[in-house]
């Protein structure tokens, strides 16, 4: 499990959101930084990423299920990333100053697991040429 990279890929996501959560700033306003914490939705959507994401790290067995639960979590992602631009738009109007480190970081993750997606369809690849030739 652990030689495989996209394991790695996968571990690194949901570090990434689950880490994100709770420590990370990701509005900055005239009355203090902004986490997650502050913000149900956001913080039940970043924790169900970082799930989807180590549910997939465990499924190394059953690689289809592998990749539709990263695709799934790259979809999550994707509204993730809109909500928090809309609620950043709707809030600070259009402030780059009020952006936290934060706000980026799911973009990392969509790539990650984006990455780990690629690398268990060529592990299946891999594994059906080995079935032909037997």
């Amino acid at each position: 499990m652990i030689q495989r990279i996209q394991t790695l890929y996968f571990a690194a996501s949901g570090l990434i959101m689950g880490l994100l959560a709770f420590f990370v700033s990701f509005f900055q306003s005239e009355t203090g930084r902004k986490t997650l914490v502050d913000y149900p939705i956001f913080l039940t959507l970043f924790i169900l990423s970082a799930i989807l994401s180590f549910v997939a790290l465990f499924m190394f067995k059953r690689r289809q299920l592998q990749v539709v639960l990263g695709r799934l979590n790259i979809i999550l992602l994707f509204i993730v990333i809109g909500f928090l631009f809309y609620f950043w738009y709707e809030n600070f109007g259009t402030d780059p100053k009020a952006l936290g480190i934060g706000i980026f970081l799911p973009i990392v993750s969509v790539v990650l697991i984006s990455l780990a997606n690629r690398g268990v369809m060529q592990d299946e690849m891999m594994i059906r040429a080995a079935d032909r030739l037997r």
